[in-house]
């Protein structure tokens, strides 16, 4: 077990960021062979971090947060993050003297200093390829079904997500990114989560629970329940309580982020042996 405290964190490029952003934690025993995930706790980010709903403000809580690893952590700490790691290969390729992941992460964002210049930038891109999409996926997007990393429904979320969050804390060593980067005991390691994929993986729906209707406290309900079936995972009452209770479902997200770290905690990250090596610059979607 490469990791026995596990956090899943949903997130969010919003100008309150912090209204969004949920953190669940996990925990393996390191005393005995049970490989269980125990969800303790899914916390809204200001709350957990000590923080103002602001976004510099939580951001700024949330990269200290990973960085220094909270004391009260016995044992290697995995974070699971739901915001992509990277953008396409053909857009990597574009940037002078970037020539790999690091070096993308050195680069961005350049001279974009927002979502919308980030995102025209990469449109325009996009628009002189062959294929003239104005959305290109990454392998790891079109593997999963996810968006385009520069799509407008979560442009915010990686430009805020890669800037702010990962390349600050993978210039000072302070985290490692599976799997562009092994992983060691005593820095925390850090994975692409897409709780959608991961609901798609269970057999369980990936959509409809977002919402104030009955239909989605229902469904959101559903989703908990099987999660908490299965034989490597318990939830907390609390844990339960707040991932239902969230209409938006962030927090039902955060806790299906965590299961989906601990599985790569346990079981370690296949690549297919018909994937080609953009991942290594794009990054790689955990399921």
């Amino acid at each position: 077990m490469l990791a026995h405290t596990i956090y899943g964190v949903d997130f969010s490029g919003a100008a309150r960021a912090g209204d969004n952003i949920y953190l669940a934690r996990g925990r393996v025993p390191t005393t005995s062979s049970d490989e269980t995930l125990h969800i303790e706790t899914c916390t809204p980010a200001p709350t957990l971090l000590d923080t103002t709903a602001d976004r510099d403000a939580v951001l700024s809580g949330l990269r200290e947060f990973i960085a220094t690893r909270p004391t009260s952590d016995t044992g290697s700490v995995a974070f699971g993050c739901d915001f992509a790691f990277s953008i396409p290969m053909v857009h990597i390729a574009a940037v002078d003297d970037v020539t790999d992941w690091q070096s993308f992460l050195q680069w961005f964002p350049g001279d974009m200093t927002d979502p919308s210049t980030f995102a025209s930038w990469a449109g325009d891109i996009a628009a002189a390829t062959e294929t003239k999409r104005t959305y290109i996926q990454r392998l790891t997007d079109t593997r999963v079904g996810a968006l385009s990393p520069y799509h407008f429904f979560i442009q915010s979320q990686t430009f805020y997500g890669i800037r702010d969050v990962l390349a600050p804390l993978v210039k000072t060593n302070s985290i490692r990114v599976r799997p562009m980067q092994s992983p060691t005991s005593d820095i925390p390691w850090v994975v692409e989560a897409y709780p959608a994929a991961t609901l798609d993986r269970f057999g369980l729906p990936d959509d409809g629970y977002k919402s104030t209707s009955d239909d989605a406290y229902n469904r959101r309900q559903m989703i908990i329940e099987e999660i908490d079936a299965r034989d490597d995972v318990t939830l907390t009452p609390e844990a339960k309580t707040t991932a239902l209770t969230d209409p938006d479902g962030d927090a039902l997200d955060a806790v299906i982020a965590a299961v989906a770290t601990f599985h790569v905690a346990r079981d370690g990250i296949t690549i297919p042996s018909s994937a080609d090596d953009r991942w290594q610059c794009e990054g790689w979607i955990v399921s």
